[in-house]
């Protein structure tokens, strides 16, 4: 008996091609056009963010720049305001020794006008203590 020929072989060749046609008429080319549109749209974010990043560094930059100059203009400011501090401090302390020197001299020539004093009447007094213990020694009044 004579066979028919197998023609499975050509079936599957058949559904092959005609499911390729179809699955790249409706799955690989949109498929592609949504990744090739993601990667579009990738490179635009990356350069969107470099952008950016460019612009941020400029700012730091700017910042950092402002922020040296005012520290510069702060500490300029403050050894001024030190200079004054100095000055009124030197003032401050010249007022008070002149002060502490003329209260020194007001006592100096008080101790001397009470020295002077003392010395004037220390030999009278001297007589009167020496009487006065003579007389708690003896036991006794003396006569002057």
């Amino acid at each position: 008996m004579i066979k028919a020929p197998d023609v499975t072989l050509l079936y599957v060749l058949f559904a092959f091609v005609v499911t390729y046609f179809v699955l790249r008429r409706f799955l690989f080319r949109p498929l592609g056009g949504i990744l090739e549109a993601r990667a579009t749209e990738e490179a635009a974010a990356a350069k969107v963010h470099a952008e950016s990043m460019e612009r941020l560094a400029a700012e730091i930059a700017r910042a950092e720049a402002e922020l040296a100059h005012a520290r510069i203009e702060s500490l300029k400011e403050r050894e001024t305001l030190r200079a004054e501090g100095r000055v009124q401090l030197d003032k401050k302390l010249d007022q008070a020794r002149a002060s502490a020197a003329e209260i020194l001299e007001k006592a100096t020539r008080e101790l001397a006008a009470q020295t002077e004093s003392s010395s004037r009447d220390l030999p009278g007094r001297v007589r009167q203590l020496a009487n006065a213990l003579a007389e708690k020694v003896l036991g006794r009044k003396l006569a002057a």
